[in-house]
């Protein structure tokens, strides 16, 4: 039930009709920052008679302006250096004016927010941005652009302005709407995830720790928004901002609880790695343990073996040796996996003499089973690249039979195995090479047909030092 209610959260999301005029659009709804700021603070227009919409308050500025020039003067004078008053000194905050003309000349409406009026709308019948509404406000551009403006643009308010609107907009992001904080659907959306962003760069070190508690309580909820699109997005700005505070370590030990979940999605991989690229060594160590205790598990699996090569490239310190001489030490099991032979291949491929020869020793009297499999091919040529372990493998072909050693060669796999073999021994200028030839040159003949041609060509023709194969 609670699944059903996020999936159609935005579906729901409606906007009330009983205030929106036949020809509202989305510009009438978001209006400009600067208009915008005219509003958000108490005390910037009039309480007036009338309604305390923007539209009387202009009306009723003009009307005064044009019978005292004084007056108007001393307005224009306000308006250039406008100084607006505490955040929370009256109780009008923020709030969306649905009117098509607010007396701005340019039909934009603006915002403040009231705590006394009931949820949803205020005395006006304006609506306002709390709950859902705020959700459908973030979520548009210009919503979300207007938000963004609020909570960064040091260009219109100041340092304490900003600092007013994200500890107000912080407890509105906090609110449930179906029983998930508002936060969570704004960090799944494409808009939405901006806004998060740009608060989470205004909060203070406690008003970052509440944000960390409130998406980290429910772990499903957390390793949804690290497996979102947008969703990662925040959490990586978030790695950034707290790594050097103790923050970092609540946000580690949360990723250390969800790691394999984490690691074999698409998206929730890039969230763990983002944290190897800008910690240190010893913020990372929780993740490289992790690593390290799952790596069997995540080199089989289709994301995970990317994700576990990828940590092959930044692990560091005596958790790279424990790591690569796991891998080493499981080179038979992983060879013949479908994914963990990418493993393998990339603990070879960093051509380090001291795991390369773990390697090819641990797959010491399995090269000839290994060469006429799909996966474990793969290894056998990739071994065959290296000249610490081409006397392994063409020490396991010879001493075959030469009926097993015609059926390697023959095969739709093992072929490229034999022709790799060829080319690496006579390249490495090794008496193995001769032997390898005077072992084939009974079955040439039978060699012509087939995958194994392939093979009679390359010796029939002689041997390139260079063959690419």
């Amino acid at each position: 039930m609670e699944k059903e209610n996020r999936t159609n959260v935005f579906d729901n999301l409606e906007t009330p009709r009983s205030n929106l005029s036949m020809n509202f659009s989305v510009n009438d709804l978001s209006g400009s920052i600067r208009d915008l700021s005219l509003n958000i603070f108490p005390g910037s227009y009039s309480d007036g008679a009338s309604n305390n919409s923007l539209g009387s308050f202009s009306e009723s500025s003009s009307r005064t302006q044009e019978a005292s020039p004084d007056n108007q003067e001393t307005r224009l004078e306000n308006s250039r250096t406008l100084m607006p008053t505490p955040l929370y000194q009256d109780n009008n905050i923020w709030a969306l004016d649905q009117s098509t003309n607010n007396g701005l000349g340019n039909g934009s409406n603006y915002c403040y927010f009231s705590h006394n009026q009931e949820p949803g709308r205020n005395d006006n019948g304006e609506f306002l941005l709390e709950g859902e509404h705020l959700i459908q406000y973030a979520t548009t551009v210009q919503g979300s652009r207007n938000l963004q403006n609020l909570l960064a643009s040091t260009e219109l308010y100041s340092v304490t302005e900003i600092l007013y609107f994200a500890s107000d907009m912080l407890n509105r992001v906090l609110d449930l709407v179906h029983d998930l904080p508002v936060i969570y659907y704004l960090m799944l959306h494409q808009q939405g995830c901006y806004v998060c962003s740009k608060l989470v760069d205004a909060c203070n070190p406690q008003q970052l720790e509440l944000i960390l508690y409130t998406i980290t309580r429910n772990p499903n909820l957390f390793v949804e928004i690290c497996c979102n699109i947008h969703g990662q997005k925040v959490i990586k700005k978030l790695t950034k901002i707290v790594k050097n505070t103790p923050l970092v370590y609540y946000l580690l030990d949360t990723l250390y609880m969800q790691f394999n979940q984490l690691m074999i999605n698409q998206v929730g991989l890039y969230v763990i790695i983002s944290c190897l690229d800008c910690l240190n060594v010893e913020q990372n160590t929780f993740l490289c343990g992790a690593v390290i205790d799952n790596c069997l598990l995540l080199s089989t699996n289709r994301i995970g073996c990317v994700s576990v090569n990828n940590f092959i490239d930044r692990i560091q310190g005596s958790q790279r040796h424990m790591l690569l001489q796991l891998i080493a030490n499981n080179a038979v099991f992983l060879s013949q996996d479908p994914w963990g032979n990418f493993v393998v291949r990339k603990v070879l491929g960093l051509e380090n003499p001291i795991y390369s020869a773990i390697t090819g020793a641990t797959l010491r009297g399995y090269y000839a089973t290994l060469s006429v499999q799909k996966w474990g091919c793969h290894v056998v040529e990739k071994c065959l690249l290296s000249q610490a372990v081409v006397i392994y493998v063409v020490d396991d072909l010879l001493r075959c039979s030469a009926n097993q050693l015609l059926q390697i060669a023959r095969d739709r796999f093992g072929n490229f195995v034999i022709q790799k073999a060829l080319v690496a021994t006579k390249k490495g200028n090794s008496g193995l090479h001769l032997i390898l030839l005077k072992r084939l040159e009974p079955s040439l003949g039978v060699l012509q047909y087939g995958y194994g041609k392939n093979v009679y060509s390359l010796i029939t023709r002689g041997v390139p030092i260079n063959e690419i194969i």
